[in-house]
């Protein structure tokens, strides 16, 4: 997994190589929320301008029961497992 400041992108001279996932869109995103107050919505804006101005679509979602608690690795098994990519609302 490599993690890209979206604001940045990733350097010119760093080679990125796709990963083959059978039946899985190359778009496939999911959402996945720390549960912290605000992050649910914030993620839901992020979704709505992803398919207004970048054409996602079927974005997924996920959320862990609570803030102080990681997230359960069965949740980030069954994420790798269905999506290519992921945005997590971690910040404060």
């Amino acid at each position: 997994m490599k993690i890209v400041d979206p604001t940045f992108g990733l350097p010119d001279d760093t080679d990125v190589t796709p990963v083959a996932h059978d039946g899985i869109p190359a778009d496939a995103l999911c959402l996945l929320s720390n549960s912290k107050p605000g992050a649910t919505e914030l993620l839901r804006e992020v979704a709505a301008r992803l398919e207004a101005e970048r054409g996602f679509r079927d974005i997924g979602f996920a959320s862990k029961p609570q803030a102080a608690h990681p997230t359960a690795e069965e949740t980030l098994d069954h994420l790798a497992a269905q999506y290519r990519m992921a945005i997590v609302a971690i910040g404060d």
